[in-house]
Order: structure tokens, then sequence, then C-alpha cells
């Protein structure tokens, strides 16, 4: 099993020097060994449902020009948030939450599921794609 980092960086496996480009080549790397593991039987997962969480968290951290540099100054980000808080986008972009995003799908309207985040430009369909959450997007 894969143990927790400290760093948003180190989660990704990537450098502080590292461009957009090569942070989201290590995103698609984790993602792509996430979707790997998922295959396992659960106790031979190196993936854990909860670090698969923290690499999102800190791809966001540090896919956000904003919170990158927040993060290099201080030190801080955000690495839980409540589920009550998470966007669709985020929703779609976690295979273990599906049944929290089906459950959220209900109350929304088709302007809602298409639309753009603000700070990233994806929609919710493009995140389940991105992390080949097949469930999620059946139900997109």
């Amino acid at each position: 099993m894969i143990t927790l980092a400290s760093t948003p960086y180190d989660i990704l496996g990537a450098k502080k020097a590292d461009s957009d480009y090569k942070l989201r080549v290590a995103y698609y790397k984790r993602i792509h060994q996430y979707k790997k593991d998922r295959l396992e039987s659960p106790e031979n997962r190196r993936i854990t449902p909860e670090y698969f969480t923290l690499i999102c968290r800190a791809y966001e951290t540090l896919s956000d020009q904003e919170k990158r540099k927040k993060y290099d100054e201080d030190g801080e980000w955000i690495q839980h948030i409540p589920l009550k808080h998470y966007t669709l986008q985020q929703l779609a972009a976690e295979p273990e939450l599906i049944n929290e995003l089906k459950l959220r799908l209900q109350n929304v309207t088709l302007r809602e599921i298409n639309a753009q985040d603000s700070q990233t430009g994806q929609t919710v369909l493009y995140c389940a794609a991105r992390v080949c959450n097949i469930e999620a997007v059946n139900c997109l």
C-alpha cells in the first residue's frame, strides 16, 4: 500500500519546479495507477480510496495557480472537504463516491450537469471520463 505523503507534490510524485503540464502528467499517472489498482481485490490494492481522494485534493491545489502560490508560500492546503461541500465535478472524479453522485443528480437541472466549473472549466462528464469512472459516465 502506498503510504501517505505530506505534501501535494509528494502525493503526485511531482517537483515544486514542475510546469503545469508536468503536474498534469503526474496526476494522470496516479489516475492510471488507481484504475489498475481497482481491478485488484481490496486487500491487494496499493492505492486506497482515501489516498485517491488526497491525490485529487493535491491536484486541485497545484493545478490552480492561486492555490498553488498560497501553498508554496505558507504550506497550507485543503486535504479534506466534507462530502456535502463536494462539487458534482469532484464527485464524478472519485469512483468510490458514485452513490453520492447519483443522489445529487436526482436534484439538479441539466444546466447544472452541463455547467463548467468556474475555476477549471471542466464539466461533470469530463471529470468522470478523465478518471475512467464508467458508472458515472453512464449516469450522466
